[in-house]
């Protein structure tokens, strides 16, 4: 029987990449599928029979939205359901902030909904252009 305590930390953990490769690494995989997406997309706009699919797609979604707009003009809650909508947003935002400040405190960050169902925070990093 191997004993794993015996191995040094540096062989269990290989290093971490560097930001930068990893960074270079999404840009060329993303550049890949963006010119293999547009490929795709160019030989579906050479199909005939996908064009006149397209084309009646757009006449029923014209129609259905018509359809929508009525319906929102007879009811009187369109704007309630704005105001919800906005309420939602502000909320979200809020409590993503108040998690953050909690996790940074080192407090548990931790939600109990109605169900007695646990929700955990899930933190995301991203970049964007300086």
């Amino acid at each position: 029987m191997v004993q794993a305590q015996n191995r040094p930390k540096e062989e269990v953990l290989p290093s971490m990449p560097k930001l930068q490769d990893v960074h270079a690494r999404l840009t060329k995989k993303k550049k890949e599928k963006r010119e293999m997406v547009r490929s795709f997309q160019d030989e579906l706009r050479n199909n005939a029979h996908y064009m006149e699919i397209l084309e009646k797609i757009e006449t029923l979604k014209a129609e259905k939205k018509s359809i929508e707009n009525e319906a929102r003009g007879r009811d009187a809650d369109t704007g309630k359901i704005e105001e919800l909508k906005i309420d939602i947003q502000s909320d979200t935002i809020l409590l993503a902030d108040i998690a953050l400040n909690m996790y940074v405190q080192q407090l548990p960050v931790e939600i109990v909904d109605d169900m007695n169902v646990k929700w955990a925070p899930v933190f995301k990093v991203s970049f964007k252009k300086d």
